[in-house]
């Protein structure tokens, strides 16, 4: 599916496929937001972003857990579930996530390497014309902790690109991860004070279009929390 070139950057046409397809959903406000933990069937509230998209993410099971696997091969699909969640009340994303097969020489910042192992997305407004995210990710080769921009977001959209995890060294190992996305939100955008921020959708997304060869990665116990 391709909308508008300029829009090709899967996490800046996010905004677009948000606005466009499917309403946000307001979820439970409790001291915690689920967003899945894949115990049952991938629910219909995840849209892909080709139809074919349950080839690339299935449920799985090991010992007495289940997850979201992903595998993709020279495939740029993502998964994406719309979202209510004001961060200045759950500052918070939490989740697990494990890289298996990390796709060779993928680096997000270039445009023909712009694979990932594993990432998280969270599309920050509804907007056409300004579509916005911040993407964590488990990168092949960008180190851990680099922050950086999709090549394919052109401006006014825009993608920011936080490096989780990099490399092969924890392969095959469940690691949680906890992100204030507030104070990432606040320092991206030189808020100084939110009294309210709305997030609009959540995207997982493992691809290796640009680099042609295989990525994957398994997914767990994604929710947003107040502490």
């Amino acid at each position: 599916m391709r909308i508008l070139a300029s829009y090709y950057c899967p996490i800046s046409f996010l905004s677009l496929l948000l606005c466009w397809r499917f309403i946000p959903l307001d979820l439970p406000q409790t001291d915690r937001v689920a967003i899945d933990n894949f115990d049952d069937a991938l629910s219909e509230s995840w849209r892909g972003r080709y139809s074919d998209f349950a080839t690339t993410y299935t449920i799985k099971s090991e010992a007495d857990n289940r997850y979201l696997a992903a595998s993709s091969e020279k495939s740029d699909n993502f998964i994406i579930k719309a979202i209510k969640v004001d961060i200045s009340q759950y500052p918070y994303i939490n989740w697990k996530w494990r890289a298996r097969t990390l796709p060779v020489a993928g680096d997000e910042s270039v445009k023909n390497k712009c694979d990932v192992t594993a990432s998280i997305s969270i599309v920050l407004n509804k907007s056409k014309l300004l579509p916005k995210s911040i993407k964590y990710s488990w990168s092949s080769t960008l180190a851990k902790g680099t922050q950086t921009s999709s090549p394919y977001a052109i401006w006014p959209s825009r993608c920011d690109v936080l490096v989780k995890e990099s490399g092969s060294d924890l392969a095959g190992q469940w690691i949680t991860e906890k992100v204030n996305l507030l104070e990432d939100y606040q320092r991206l955008y030189k808020k100084k004070r939110v009294k309210s921020k709305f997030v609009y959708a959540l995207v997982i997304m493992t691809d290796s279009d640009n680099t042609g060869t295989l990525a994957e990665a398994d997914y767990d116990d994604i929710f947003f929390s107040k502490e």
